[in-house]
């Protein structure tokens, strides 16, 4: 079981090329609440940051910034990189960083990052995802989205999308991008940037654990009510699970413009769920669709315990349960909200009727 809150937070910086990721870091290193934040940028990005703040050689290299800030490039392997910056964070008898930021290029699938935070045991032991933050250019956006996958994934992950160059834009065209971003992703909250002035601050606090506090802040991290609701249709010999649909979930795959056959949607169960069913079901799931499951996020009620259970999934790796007080929620419904490319809400419903079925006739 993971121990959230004694974990250095990672939030994540992606979004595509030409989008603004590096104008706003250039905004952010020199503000006074990233002090102690350890920036990790990839040295293949469209720029670096300035000259003055970044230092490029063949040699790890970790510069403070007057803020307090701390940067360094990452080369190659994400796992070395950050051992060697603490490393040298330490050497020079510096407090370790509060929390780390790490800009992905701009063609970079943020899901690689997020798989890895799970699956490298040294990250996965002294790090957690606090959030993902995703830059997208509201004067080429649309185009971009029709042109490029790794856009529509870029902003399908992410818990807080930053419209930026919006003074570049037409008023109907950052509406039309607004509204399409929140059919990719009806949870992310949205924010207006322009020439990267923007609060550090919107980078964190999106995680499971409440940033700075010791509590746990479930609503926020799931944000179920954000998915429009539409009770479905089921057998009546059916389990009693209503699925939650947003207005992308009713396109086939890849009928909607600009979704590449992005489904986000919120699948609920109102009762009590086995342990087994629930380990065939996302089993079945992973097997079969795990490269198309982008991000499954869960608050699990089971037969044998008490407490919930907080689930995080990117693709094919789930990250160990976390155990919740039982106070944490209000009520015994679990919740599944599913980022997919190419999965209909049915197809998971269906699934999971098999196995809960299949459970009620052992």
């Amino acid at each position: 079981m993971m121990q959230g809150q004694s974990l250095l937070p990672i939030n994540v910086l992606t979004g595509f090329l030409g989008s603004g990721k590096t104008t706003l870091l250039n905004r952010w290193v020199n503000q006074p609440s990233m002090r102690n934040t350890l920036v990790v940028i990839n040295e293949f990005g469209d720029i670096g940051l300035d000259h003055q703040l970044i230092t490029h050689s063949d040699e790890q290299v970790v510069i403070e910034m007057s803020t307090g800030c701390l940067c360094c490039t990452l080369r190659g392997d994400l796992s070395r990189t950050l051992q060697e910056a603490l490393d040298d964070i330490a050497a020079q008898d510096k407090p370790q960083p509060s929390r780390v930021v790490i800009e992905t290029t701009g063609l970079a699938e943020p899901t690689s990052l997020l798989k890895l935070l799970m699956t490298d045991h040294w990250l996965a032991h002294r790090f957690k995802l606090d959030s993902v933050v995703c830059c997208v250019d509201a004067a080429n956006g649309l185009a971009t989205l029709d042109a490029h996958w790794e856009s529509q994934q870029q902003i399908a992950v992410a818990d807080k999308l930053l419209m930026t160059k919006t003074d570049l834009a037409s008023e109907e065209g950052v509406s039309q991008l607004a509204n399409q971003l929140a059919k990719l992703n009806p949870a992310a909250e949205q924010w207006q940037v322009i020439n990267g002035e923007l609060s550090a601050d919107l980078l964190v606090g999106a995680g499971l654990y409440g940033g700075d506090t010791k509590g746990f802040q479930v609503e926020q991290w799931l944000k179920a009510g954000s998915y429009a609701v539409h009770q479905a249709d089921t057998h009546p010999d059916a389990f009693s699970a209503p699925l939650n649909r947003s207005p992308l979930s009713t396109h086939p795959p890849g009928g909607s413009p600009h979704s590449d056959g992005i489904n986000a949607f919120c699948f609920s169960v109102n009762e009590l769920i086995e342990p087994d069913a629930l380990e065939s079901w996302l089993d079945i799931l992973m097997s079969l669709m795990g490269d198309k499951m982008l991000r499954i996020k869960a608050i699990v009620h089971l037969t044998d315990r008490e407490a919930p259970l907080a689930l995080h999934g990117v693709q094919h790796i789930f990250h160990p349960p976390a155990s919740l007080p039982a106070n944490s929620v209000g009520d015994r419904v679990s919740r599944f909200v599913f980022i997919t490319q190419n999965v209909a809400p049915d197809t998971v419903a269906e699934l999971y009727n098999f196995f809960h079925s299949s459970k009620e006739v052992d």
